[in-house]
């Protein structure tokens, strides 16, 4: 397979945008952070329509200084069509703290309608998602809709040699009827070997309800996949 010359030029230049983006939002607010995030799946497929998925998360806030966050879960991902997928997952949150840890069950339903065309693909996922708390806080409800365009890059073989991609992610608050957050992603992703893709991102979050407004996600995420 043939090398696009221009391929490592590319990656460079998008990486270097990304933390360019974050030194200027940043410095335009002062109720930020800056987080980072990285998440590990394993998809184990059952049949040609049927995947079971492993899910682990680690994350840190405090400008990347204390771990916040530590999940683990489990999905079951069906083809329903083409271009419809509907994925049905659990995940268990643990938030480590200087008291007693906060413990968090997440139930998810997503429902994803996607298209791909010669140059791109689209996709729009519907998320309800229901989190039941521990310590006496309250349970939230959440319909996220997130929508998401992938470009993939091909080399002089017609090969993909790298997607870069771009998302926005509203949450709706069901409880309440109003906007909770809003995720901005932009990133790459990239098939390293066979059985494993690579994902680095910059997400900025827009939070409407909670004393930090903007958050700064520099995030990279590990997907292997077993035949």
């Amino acid at each position: 397979m043939k090398k696009n010359p221009n391929m490592k030029k590319t990656i460079l230049f998008l990486i270097v945008s990304i933390f360019i983006s974050i030194n200027v939002v940043s410095a335009q607010v002062d109720d930020d952070d800056t987080q980072f995030w990285h998440e590990t799946t394993l998809e184990i497929p059952f049949n040609k329509k049927t995947s079971g998925i492993i899910i682990g998360d680690l994350r840190t806030t405090d400008n990347i200084s204390d771990l916040s966050d530590r999940r683990i879960g489990f999905a079951l991902k069906y083809k329903f069509h083409k271009n419809l997928e509907i994925k049905p997952s659990y995940v268990f949150r643990v938030q480590p703290r200087t008291g007693p840890n906060r413990y968090e069950h997440r139930l998810r339903l997503d429902i994803t309608p996607k298209k791909k065309w010669k140059k791109f693909s689209l996709e729009n996922r519907s998320r309800f998602e229901q989190r039941i708390k521990t310590a006496g806080r309250t349970d939230n409800t959440f319909y996220r809709n997130r929508t998401k365009i992938k470009v993939p890059v091909k080399n002089s073989d017609g090969d993909t040699s790298f997607t870069p991609f771009a998302s926005n992610d509203t949450y709706f608050d069901l409880r309440k009827t109003r906007v909770h957050r809003n995720d901005i992603v932009g990133g790459i992703s990239k098939k390293i070997q066979k059985h494993l893709t690579t994902v680095f991102f910059y997400q900025y979050r827009r939070n409407f309800q909670s004393s930090t407004k903007h958050i700064h996600i520099i995030g990279v995420n590990l997907k292997f996949k077993i035949d």
